[in-house]
């Protein structure tokens, strides 16, 4: 719907061009009509574009805690002065590893919300492994849409602070944590020289709370892998 909407917003702009070029008489060329989101009941409160957002960054958060997790010295071992005498030594996690620890327990409380509000019979795996985490991350995804149709499902976070958890939606979340793992593990997306596919502008700027670049020019949005394949056609041709 969108996407229409701005390709007639484009032909417009041509043709408000032409009508200027050829004197400008007469009435104006008539401006596209902006179309009008309408929730129904029973139908989803998100978008298309938040479920691939969600459902993006889901599988994202698993990537990145993953390498966090893999990192050397993540757990960090005990000094013969850090323990009582007699005992045995053990790791301890740093503060990395905490933050592993951290998103992994929220996942898991997601899931377990999930399954009891859908009245699922299966169990959420024991522990906090990266297996476990991947599993879970699965299994919300391949119930995405189920999820997001759950009225007032949030969760509580520590994302922004350990000592001041605040409740967020699933969408929110799943980005939240998305951007502190990106720069933990500095991946964050920089600029892209590629050309916007709606004005052909290089106006495209990533926005971490939309999870995408955003066309400055013109709004359209483009993630992250289809800017990288627009660089490499032009590059190609």
């Amino acid at each position: 719907m969108w996407a229409v909407f701005l390709r007639e917003r484009e032909a417009h702009a041509d043709a408000v061009d032409r009508w200027l070029a050829e004197g400008g008489e007469g009435e104006p060329p008539r401006e596209p009509v902006m179309p009008v989101v309408e929730w129904r009941p029973g139908e989803s409160l998100h978008c298309g574009r938040c479920r691939a957002t969600a459902r993006r960054a889901l599988l994202v958060v698993d990537e990145l805690a993953a390498a966090l997790a893999a990192r050397p010295g993540v757990v960090k071992a005990q000094s013969k002065w850090s323990r009582v005498r007699g005992t045995r030594p053990h790791g301890s996690m740093s503060g990395e590893a905490d933050v592993v620890h951290t998103v992994t327990g929220e996942l898991l409380r997601l899931r377990r919300d999930v399954g009891e509000r859908l009245e699922l019979a299966d169990q959420v795996p024991a522990g906090r492994s990266g297996v476990v985490r991947s599993r879970s991350v699965t299994w919300l995804v391949d119930k995405l849409d189920a999820v997001l149709g759950l009225e007032q499902l949030t969760v509580v976070s520590a994302v922004r602070d350990p000592d001041d958890p605040v409740e967020l939606g699933v969408v929110e979340w799943a980005l939240a944590w998305e951007s502190k793992l990106r720069r933990l593990v500095d991946d964050e997306p920089g600029h892209t020289v590629a050309r916007c596919p709606g004005c052909e502008m290089r106006s495209l700027e990533w926005r971490q709370r939309a999870g995408y670049y955003v066309c400055e020019n013109c709004g359209r949005h483009v993630s992250e892998a289809d800017a990288m394949d627009l660089v490499s056609e032009e590059a190609g041709a």
